[in-house]
């Protein structure tokens, strides 16, 4: 890797620095991006709440109406998304 990254470059290595799957050099200059550009900023706090959300389901599974709080945390995330600008 050579230069700062792109926010097309974050997009492509979004899911693998929130899955710890990046070299230490790439996820330096992941943090970089992100530390300068609300967009790709954004991106990242959105797909990092869908992984907690996810991560939150799959733990209480068996927990009664949790599909619906499930739900209700995708629909929030999505709407503070969209209410922050991002469409």
């Amino acid at each position: 890797m050579t230069g700062p990254l792109s926010c097309e470059d974050i997009v492509h290595r979004l899911w693998p620095f929130l899955d710890g799957a990046l070299p230490e050099s790439e996820r330096a200059a992941v943090v970089a991006h992100l530390e300068g550009c609300a967009a790709c900023r954004s991106h990242h706090d959105f797909a990092r709440a869908f992984l907690e959300a996810v991560h939150q389901a799959h733990r209480a599974r068996s927990a009664p109406g949790e599909f619906d709080a499930l739900q209700a945390r995708v629909e929030a995330a999505l709407a503070n998304a969209h209410a922050d600008g991002d469409t």
